[in-house]
């Protein structure tokens, strides 16, 4: 018998179980929602709910015992400083948990665990839409879809902020440098071609004789002969 004996083994020791858990609610507040099984969710919720508590009493105390379980020092910030203030109107219930289906292969009932009150209402009906556009809850894409659903509708509001700056930018009128004069480029004259060239092209020379070509020959040899000079006589 089980006398005394609350929660859930999940099929593993203490030490393996407690450091699962701890991380499991690390993810919650970090992401703040997140995909896991039925019994994982259940024993990860009294983790999550009972940090939360420590966050609303604040205190150096508190801080040490919730140091225990969250290691990260950015999401221990997170939950003192943003999440804890936000449900100090609240006075249970942080956590809840949405049903998808069975996982393909073993089965195993998968849900999204997520903190209440921390998205906005548009997030909330279009989880709405894809629940009934999907019609029967019992695959992993519908986990999926409202993911990046939530993360269209985060990024929309920014993505508009900056669109306005841009559109300011870009109606400024760019300043026009002056441009240098250009140079009116000259024409190239093209010589005309000369009537003499053309018609000494076309009339061809006439073949000289044999007896002319040898004439040529020893004409120049002649002139080139000059008389010789007489030698001076030498004095005596």
């Amino acid at each position: 018998m089980r006398h005394l004996k609350s929660g859930r083994k999940l099929g593993m020791p203490k030490s393996h179980r407690d450091s699962m858990l701890a991380n499991l609610a690390t993810s919650i507040l970090d992401k703040e929602r997140i995909i896991t099984t039925l019994a994982k969710a259940k024993e990860a919720r009294s983790v999550v709910e009972r940090l939360i508590t420590f966050g609303k009493k604040g205190g150096l105390n508190s801080i040490r015992i919730a140091a225990k379980t969250i290691t990260n020092k950015t999401v221990l910030h997170k939950l003192f400083s943003d999440i804890a203030p936000s449900f100090k109107d609240r006075e249970g219930g942080y956590t809840r948990i949405i049903k998808l289906g069975e996982r393909k292969g073993d089965n195993a009932l998968l849900v999204i665990i997520e903190l209440t009150g921390r998205g906005t209402e548009e997030i909330a009906r279009l989880r709405k839409k894809q629940r009934k556009q999907i019609g029967t809850p019992g695959s992993t894409q519908a986990a999926g879809t409202g993911q990046a659903a939530a993360a269209k509708t985060e990024k929309a509001p920014a993505e508009k902020a900056e669109k306005p700056a841009k559109a300011k930018a870009a109606d400024k009128p760019k300043e026009e440098k002056p441009k240098a004069a250009e140079k009116p480029k000259a024409a190239k004259a093209k010589p005309a071609p000369s009537e003499g060239k053309s018609e000494v092209a076309h009339e061809k020379k006439p073949s000289a004789s044999p007896e002319e070509k040898t004439k040529a020959k020893k004409a120049p040899k002649a002139d080139a002969e000059k008389p010789k000079k007489a030698p001076k006589e030498k004095k005596k």
